[in-house]
């Protein structure tokens, strides 16, 4: 679940302007490149998803943050994309309500 700690650093990102898709690729990639070297290990992947996951529930619109649909989703999709089997240019799939 969302604490005030998530909350706090969503309003930190969101003042720094860190936003960008290009941020979110290069985190990706960089996830990518430590897991393949071998530094990072998938319980450390599985964290950064996860802290991604509370960033991106916490900039939802209030309707969708308890949605198991959208979390559901978007958890797949985040997912999808840490293991590359998903790109950023891909068109997600958003499900209806």
């Amino acid at each position: 679940m969302i604490n005030d700690r998530d909350s706090e650093l969503h309003h930190s990102l969101n003042l720094a302007g860190f936003r960008a898709l290009a941020t979110a690729a290069g985190l990706l990639q960089l996830c990518r490149e430590l897991k393949t070297a071998g530094i990072l290990n998938a319980e450390a992947i599985d964290r950064v998803r996860d802290a991604m996951f509370k960033e991106l529930i916490e900039g939802a619109a209030p309707s969708r943050r308890h949605d198991p649909a959208f979390r559901d989703h978007l958890s797949h999709r985040l997912e999808g994309l840490f293991s590359g089997v998903e790109s950023l240019n891909d068109k997600p799939v958003v499900p209806s309500r």
